[in-house]
């Protein structure tokens, strides 16, 4: 009896082992983070940097155009656009060319 309670501990703990062994093997392996993941998630890093060198100009962009509205010193043509663009008052030779980045695609 001990013997056999013994030798069923021993396949158990074995059995055990190797089913985590498994288990960690194959998420290591096929998982989401996995070792074939590994080209998916690095082709996510290069998007979402280049996402990020797109918002970082266009933040540089609209701080620039924020320095020429300050309260002391306001940029003529800046004054002039603004007005424009925003009342919606344009001259009929004008050309309005207009860009939505919100459309870009990587």
């Amino acid at each position: 009896m001990y013997v056999m309670r013994k030798t069923f501990a021993f396949v158990g703990s074995f059995f055990l082992l190797g089913t985590m062994i498994a288990f960690f093997g194959f998420h290591t392996i096929a998982g989401d983070r996995g070792i074939l993941a590994r080209p998916q998630l690095e082709h996510k890093i290069i998007q979402a940097q280049e996402q990020l060198s797109l918002l970082e100009k266009h933040k540089s962009f609209l701080s620039h155009r924020i320095s020429l509205m300050h309260k002391d010193a306001v940029d003529a043509d800046i004054l002039a656009e603004t007005a424009r663009s925003e009342l919606g008052l344009f001259a009929p030779n004008d050309v309005i060319v207009s860009i939505d980045l919100s459309d870009l695609k990587f």
